[in-house]
C-alpha cells in the first residue's frame, strides 16, 4: 500500500475501506489548497515496486461518492502526482485538476440513499468557504467601523500568529468556569435557535415564550438531507461524509467535520466541531454518537443550551437516553447568558427527566461571583413548572424583636391538586415555631388551610398560635361563595410574629363567609356573615365593631330600552351582635326611580328614592327604651351638568379647552334618629366627589337631613397633539338652605346643630406635564374659621418600571366640631419615595415619612437592588414604629425599631432570603415588578 509521508509539517489522514481502498485527506499549510481526498487502490507487491509513494502536501484528484469496485468495473487510472524536486531527478508537471464537486445525500425512509451534485456557488461565496476550510488563520477586515474578524481552522501553524494564552488567575475563586473558547461556542449554539433564549432577559421573570417540541411522527416521515465536500456510500446503507458536513431532518440540524451515517440503524457518528440542535436544545461536542430515530446520543466534552429554562452548561460526558431523559458527568450550568458567569452550579452527576419534570444532582455546589457558598451531597429539583416535593430555599433575617430569624420550608406535593408547605422557624429571642399551609384545587373550588404554633414564647412566657381558612367555590353558573376565616391567639400576634416587612397595620382581623347569586339579569343576591377580632391592644371591648350574623342583600334593577326610565330596589337585612352593646336586627328597603336625560352636550337626571328602615333591638342598655324603631324618608335629587369645549392656541401649540359646570340638588326632610343605635355607620371624608353624594354617612343607621345645592365646575386643557392633560381645575361648594341636625350621637338630646350656610370650599388642581411627570394638589377653605382646613400636594415621576419618584406634603387642621374629622390632633406630614438607577445596573429605593408635629420620622426604609439576566439582589434597611410596643405610633416617646433584609435570587434555580415584592408594592407608591408590564 502507499505510505503517507510528512512534508512541511503536513500529514495525510487516511482511512481504509471494506474493499481495501484507502481514502486520505491531506492536512497542509495555510498556503496550500484545501485538503482533497485521494483514493488509493490495494497494491500487489509488483505494483508497489512500480509506484512511487505520494508526497504529502501536493494536490490529488477528488473521489466523490465512490463505492467499492466490483470485478466487472474497468481498472482505475491513477492521477499524476508531482513529487518533491530531488537532486538528479526530473521535475514532472501535473495536469491541472478540476475543483471538487460538493455533494448532497438524500435519505428517505425505506429507500436507498441518493447522491446528487450541488451547483457551485458564486465565486465570492466559494472563495469564502474555501478560505474557511483552509488550515490556519483566515481574516476578514469588515467595514470601516469593524475590527478584524479572524478564525483558526485546524491546528495552529507554527511560526505564524497564535491564539493568545489566557491569563492565569492567582486565585481559583476568580478563574472563569467557562474559558473564552467555550464562550464563543455558546454564542454559536445561541444562534441555532429561531429566537434568542435570553431575549429581553432583564425581565426574565416575565412570561416565557412557549416552545413546542416537534412530534416524533414528523421526524419519522421527514427526509434526511446531508451535504458535504466528500462522501462515500457502501452498499447504499453506510454513508461517510467529510468536510463541512451539514445534516438536516425536520427540526434536527447537525454540523461536523466528519460523519458516518447508517441508514438502516438511523445512527450518526460525528467527529470534529460537532454542532447539534433541535427545537429546545443545542449541543456542541468533540465527538458525538447519535441515534436519530430514538433521540439517543452520547457526547464527550459537550456544551449545551436548553432554551426552555433557559440554561447553558458543559459536561465531560453527556448521555441522552431518550428525548426526555439525559445524564451529565462533571457538569456545570447557569441561567446567565453567554458572556456572563455570575453564578455557576457544579455537580459530579446530573440527571434530568423531562417526562417526570424532575432533576437530581450529586455532590453539587454553587458559586456566586466566583466565590463558592453552598454545597450539598444530593439535591432534587424541578426542571419545569410542575411541582415536586423537597426543601425550598431558606429565608433569614434579623430584627430587634425576634433576633436572628430563620425559616426552612419543606414542600410536599401530595397530588396534582393538593400540596402542603411545612415550615420550621427559629427565632433567637422567642424559640421554635412550626407553620403549615395546606392548599387544594378542584374543578369547582380552590383554597387553603394555614396554621402556626409557637409552643413557648420565651419573651411572653406563653404559647401562641394562629389559623386561617380560605375557600373560593363555584356551585353553578352565577352561584358562588367566598370564605375567609382568621383567628390569632392574642392581640399582639401579628406585630410580634410577622417580620419587619409585614407587620399588621389594621386594628381588626376580619372573618367573612358569603354566598353570591347573579344568574338572572337585573337581579343580584348575597348572604353571609362578618366577624371581627381585635389585634390592637389599645382598643377596649366596647370599641369593637359589631359582628354581622348574618346579612342578606337583594338588588333589583331594570332599564327600559326606548324610555329614559330606570327602576331599582335595594333591600338588606342585617343582624348585629355585640357582647357589650345593644344588639339589633335591621331591615332596609329602598325602591327608586330615575329619569336620565343624557346627551353629548350635557345631562339632567332627576331621581326619587323611598328609604324605609325597621329595627328590632335587644340587650337594651337604657330602661324603657323602645325595642322597635322604624324610619321612613323620601330622598329627592337632581344631578345636571353641561359640556362646553373649544380649540385654542397657546404659545404656538394647539389645545382643547373644556368647561364643565355641574349642579346637584338634594332634599331629605329632617327626622330625629337619635334613638337608632350606630351599628355600621360612619361619616364620609370630604373631597370634591363627596359634594355629590345623597348621604354623607355610610350605612343606613343615619340618613342626613338636607336641603342644599352643590355648585361646581371643572375645566381642562388637553394637548391636541399628545392627548396629555397639563391642567385640570375642579372647584365646588355646597350651599345649605337649612341647618343640619342629624349626627352620629346615640341617645343624646343635646345634639350639635350645624348652622353654616356653606360647606368648605373645595378646590383641586392636577395635570400631566409630560408623559412621565404629573402633579396633584388640593385644598379646602373653611369659611367659618376663615382659613384652610386641609391641604395636600404631590409631585409624581413615573418611567416604569425603572424610575419612580414621589414627593408629597399633607396638612390637616383639627376641628372638634367637624364630624368628618378622623383624628384628635393636627396632621403635618411629608412623604418622599423613590426608585432610581444609580450606576452599572444598580437601583436605589426608599421612603421617608416625617411628622412635623412631633419632629420625628414615623416610617422609613432605604435599600438598593440590581437585576440581571440571571440574578437579582436586594438589600433593605427599615426603621419603623411597631404598634405592638407603642400605643400611639405618633407620640413623641414612641420607640422605633430597626431591621435589615437581604434577598438573593438565582434565576432558574432558587431564591435566598425574604421576598420583598409585596412589601414594596404596598409601601413604595407606583412600584411594580418588571413582569407586571409584560403582555
Amino acid at each position: 500500500m502507499e505510505v503517507a509521508s510528512a512534508a512541511n509539517n503536513a500529514a495525510w489522514n487516511c482511512e481504509q475501506g471494506k474493499n481495501g481502498e484507502w481514502t486520505c485527506l491531506n492536512q497542509g499549510q495555510p498556503s496550500q489548497e484545501a485538503a482533497q481526498p485521494k483514493v488509493i487502490a490495494p497494491q500487489t507487491p509488483e505494483t508497489a515496486r512500480q509506484t512511487k509513494p505520494p508526497v504529502a502536501g501536493e494536490p490529488a484528484a477528488a473521489a466523490t461518492a465512490r463505492s467499492a469496485p466490483t470485478p466487472e468495473q474497468a481498472p482505475r487510472q491513477e492521477p499524476s502526482i508531482q513529487t518533491a524536486e530531488q537532486p538528479g531527478s526530473q521535475k514532472v508537471a501535473a495536469p491541472e485538476q478540476p475543483a471538487p464537486q460538493k455533494l448532497r445525500a438524500r435519505i428517505a425512509e425505506n429507500q436507498q440513499a441518493v447522491v446528487e451534485k450541488i451547483p457551485p456557488r458564486s465565486e465570492p461565496a466559494a472563495k469564502t468557504a474555501k478560505a474557511a476550510k483552509t488550515p490556519g488563520w483566515s481574516c476578514q477586515s469588515g467595514d470601516e467601523k469593524a475590527n478584524w474578524n479572524c478564525n483558526l481552522v485546524g491546528r495552529d501553524p507554527k511560526g505564524e500568529a497564535q491564539v493568545a494564552a489566557e491569563a492565569e488567575q492567582s486565585s481559583t475563586w476568580l478563574t472563569p468556569t467557562f474559558n473564552s473558547q467555550q464562550e464563543r461556542t455558546f454564542q454559536v449554539l445561541r444562534g441555532e435557535f429561531d429566537q434568542d433564549p435570553w431575549q429581553n432577559c432583564s425581565t426574565w421573570s416575565a412570561k416565557k415564550r412557549p416552545i413546542k417540541a416537534t412530534p416524533s411522527e414528523v421526524r419519522d416521515s421527514a427526509n434526511t438531507d446531508v451535504t458535504a465536500d466528500f462522501s462515500e456510500i457502501y452498499e447504499g446503507e453506510i454513508l461517510n461524509f467529510a468536510g463541512n458536513v451539514d445534516l438536516t431532518r425536520a427540526d434536527q440540524h447537525m454540523l461536523a467535520d466528519k460523519a458516518s451515517y447508517d441508514t438502516v440503524a438511523d445512527t450518526m457518528d460525528a467527529q470534529g466541531n460537532v454542532i447539534y440542535s433541535e427545537d429546545t436544545l443545542a449541543l456542541s461536542s468533540d465527538t458525538a454518537s447519535l441515534s436519530l430515530g430514538k433521540d439517543e446520543a452520547r457526547l464527550r466534552k459537550a456544551q449545551f443550551i436548553a432554551a426552555e429554562a433557559p440554561l447553558r452548561g458543559t459536561a465531560d460526558v453527556m448521555y441522552r437516553d431518550s428525548k426526555s431523559l439525559s445524564r451529565y458527568h462533571q457538569a456545570t450550568f447557569t441561567s446567565c447568558p453567554p458572556g456572563n458567569q455570575d453564578w455557576i452550579a457544579h455537580a459530579s452527576r446530573v440527571k434530568i427527566n423531562r417526562e417526570s419534570g424532575l432533576g437530581s444532582a450529586k455532590h453539587a455546589w454553587l458559586e456566586f461571583k466566583g466565590v463558592p457558598f453552598l454545597y450539598t451531597p444530593y439535591i432534587s429539583f424541578p426542571v419545569d413548572n410542575r411541582r415536586t416535593s423537597g426543601l425550598l430555599a431558606p429565608a433569614f433575617g434579623n430584627t430587634q424583636r425576634n433576633g436572628f430569624d430563620v425559616t426552612a420550608p419543606f414542600y410536599w406535593n401530595i397530588a396534582p391538586n393538593y400540596d402542603d408547605i411545612i415550615t420550621p422557624r427559629y427565632m433567637a429571642n422567642r424559640g421554635g415555631m412550626l407553620r403549615n399551609k395546606f392548599r387544594y384545587l378542584t374543578e369547582s373550588s380552590n383554597g387553603s388551610l394555614g396554621t402556626e404554633f409557637l409552643p413557648y414564647d420565651q419573651l411572653k412566657d406563653k404559647s401562641r398560635y394562629s389559623a386561617t381558612f380560605k375557600d373560593n367555590r363555584n356551585y353553578a353558573p352565577g352561584l358562588s361563595s367566598i370564605v375567609d376565616l382568621n383567628y390569632v391567639s392574642d392581640k399582639e400576634y401579628f406585630n410580634d410574629m410577622n417580620n419587619a416587612l409585614g407587620f399588621q397595620t389594621n386594628s381588626f382581623l376580619p372573618s367573612t363567609a358569603y354566598l353570591y347569586y347573579g344568574g338572572i339579569p337585573g337581579v343580584g343576591m348575597s348572604t353571609g356573615i362578618n366577624h371581627y377580632q381585635s389585634v390592637d391592644k389599645t382598643i377596649p371591648k366596647a370599641g369593637m365593631p359589631y359582628d354581622i350574623l348574618p346579612r342578606a342583600d337583594l338588588t333589583l334593577g331594570h332599564n327600559f330600552e326606548h324610555l329614559p326610565v330606570n327602576l331599582a330596589m335595594y333591600n338588606q337585612f342585617s343582624h348585629f351582635y355585640h357582647s357589650e352593646l345593644v344588639n339589633g336586627q335591621r331591615f332596609n328597603l329602598a325602591p327608586s326611580v330615575s329619569l336620565p336625560l343624557e346627551a353629548s352636550a350635557g345631562f339632567f337626571i332627576p331621581k326619587i328614592t323611598a328609604q324605609y328602615t325597621q329595627y328590632q333591638l335587644s340587650n337594651l342598655t337604657v330602661p324603657n327604651q323602645d325595642s322597635s324603631v322604624s324610619r321612613t324618608l323620601p330622598i329627592f335629587s337632581v344631578d345636571s351638568g353641561m359640556m362646553f369645549e373649544k380649540d385654542i392656541n397657546i404659545g404656538g401649540s394647539g389645545y382643547t379647552h373644556t368647561l364643565e359646570p355641574r349642579a346637584f340638588y338634594l332634599y331629605i326632610p329632617r327626622k330625629d334618629q337619635s334613638d337608632i343605635p350606630i351599628f355600621d355607620t360612619a361619616a364620609y371624608d370630604t373631597n370634591f366627589y363627596s359634594l355629590f353624594r345623597e348621604n354623607r354617612f355610610s350605612g343606613y343607621d343615619r340618613i342626613q337631613d338636607a336641603n342644599q345645592i352643590t355648585l361646581a365646575g371643572t375645566s381642562r386643557f388637553i394637548d391636541a397633539k399628545t392627548g396629555l392633560e397639563p391642567l385640570k381645575v375642579s372647584l365646588g361648594q355646597i350651599i345649605y338652605f337649612q341647618d343640619r341636625t342629624v349626627d352620629l350621637d346615640y341617645l343624646n338630646d343635646n345634639r350639635a346643630v350645624e348652622n353654616s350656610r356653606t360647606s368648605n370650599f373645595v378646590g383641586e388642581v392636577s395635570g400631566q406635564i409630560t408623559k412621565h411627570l404629573s402633579y396633584s394638589t388640593g385644598a379646602q377653605w373653611d369659611p367659618i374659621t376663615n382659613g384652610f382646613a386641609r391641604t395636600q400636594a404631590i409631585l409624581k415621576y413615573r418611567n416604569q418600571p425603572d424610575q419612580i419618584f414621589d414627593v408629597g406634603y399633607r396638612w390637616r387642621n383639627y376641628n372638634p366640631n367637624d364630624i368628618f374629622q378622623g383624628t384628635t390632633t393636627d396632621i403635618s406630614q411629608s412623604d418622599v419615595s423613590f426608585r432610581w438607577p444609580l450606576a452599572a445596573g444598580w437601583y436605589g429605593l426608599g421612603r421617608w415619612q416625617y411628622s412635623f408635629n412631633f419632629s420625628a420620622t414615623t416610617e422609613s426604609f432605604i435599600g438598593f437592588e440590581k437585576e440581571t439576566c440571571c440574578w437579582r439582589l436586594r438589600v433593605i434597611g427599615r426603621r419603623y414604629i411597631n404598634g405592638a410596643n407603642n400605643t400611639n405610633i405618633l407620640s413623641p416617646d414612641a420607640k422605633p425599631e430597626n431591621a435589615v433584609f437581604v434577598q438573593l435570587e438565582l434565576k432558574g434555580l432558587t431564591s435566598f432570603g425574604d421576598s420583598v415584592d409585596q412589601f414594596l408594592k404596598e409601601n413604595l407608591n407606583g412600584y411594580r415588578p418588571a413582569d407586571y408590564f409584560e403582555d
